[in-house]
């Protein structure tokens, strides 16, 4: 992509941030965050397969946090992806979209060429804080500079009280878990039930196994080597994606404690 197009892309992303702000002051009333997670530790999200085989079970899970994110504020999704990254696994598309509850229409995929180009989209969205959630898609994660940007990305967030996910290869020891953040988990696709009676099951909805990979301690109670089970139809009746994940509750709000520190 030439230089006039990598900036017809940003301008455009400018301009659709713009639209979205000025429908809101409007009176395009958002309900606020109503997700069951801390917000001091959850604006960045850092999610990897388990194994190469699993990007696709990583893929919707991503899709599904970033649904209930546009449900719990009723504000739209951004996906920007490598062009890549879409080509090896295939591009996000309307009845998929359905089936985690959300409408095509506050969806946006922006398809970018380069690497760089995803970054800097990235932070224009979280800076414009007019997405519910921001889902960027790497094909690859390289160069000494990735902690720093993945720093910077996750500060932003933070600051901005955006919702930024980061759908990013497998990890392995030259390539870590990056984020500054405890929200880091593994997601592997969960087995399908066995059938009965010789006959196969229908699909049914998504399932996963989604492994905490933060920091140790990071989430107390946490076991770091289990993979814990959910299920989109648990998504979809209203429990918090995370919490089904982990077994665990966390509050709706900061703590006192929390918001004063």
């Amino acid at each position: 992509m030439s230089l006039a197009g990598r900036a017809e892309q940003i301008s455009l992303l400018r301009t659709a941030i713009a639209r979205i702000e000025a429908g809101a002051q409007a009176g395009q009333a958002t309900s606020g965050i109503a997700v069951s997670l801390d917000q001091r530790r959850s604006a960045f999200f850092e999610l990897a397969p388990a194994a190469p085989v699993d990007r696709g079970a990583a893929t919707g899970f991503a899709m599904a946090l970033a649904a209930r994110f546009a449900r719990a504020q009723n504000g739209p999704v951004l996906w920007i992806a490598e062009d890549f990254a879409l080509s090896e696994w295939g591009v996000p598309y309307g009845p998929g979209l359905a089936a985690y509850g959300l409408n095509w229409r506050d969806f946006t995929l922006m398809r970018l060429a380069r690497r760089a180009d995803v970054w800097l989209a990235m932070e224009e969205a979280i800076r414009a804080r007019a997405f519910a959630a921001i889902v960027a898609e790497p094909m690859m994660l390289a160069g000494a500079d990735c902690p720093n940007l993945m720093r910077r990305l996750a500060m932003g967030a933070r600051a901005a009280g955006a919702r930024a996910i980061l759908l990013r290869p497998p990890a392995n020891e030259r390539a870590p878990f990056l984020a500054p953040t405890p929200m880091r988990f593994e997601i592997k696709a969960r087995p399908a039930p066995r059938p009965s009676a010789g006959r196969r099951p229908l699909p049914g909805r998504a399932a996963w196994g989604v492994r905490c990979a933060g920091p140790p301690g990071s989430l107390p109670g946490i076991d770091p080597d289990a993979f814990h089970s959910v299920d989109l139809a648990a998504c979809l009746a209203g429990e918090d994606v995370l919490s089904a994940a982990l077994s665990l509750r966390f509050p709706a709000q900061p703590s006192a404690s929390a918001r004063a520190a």
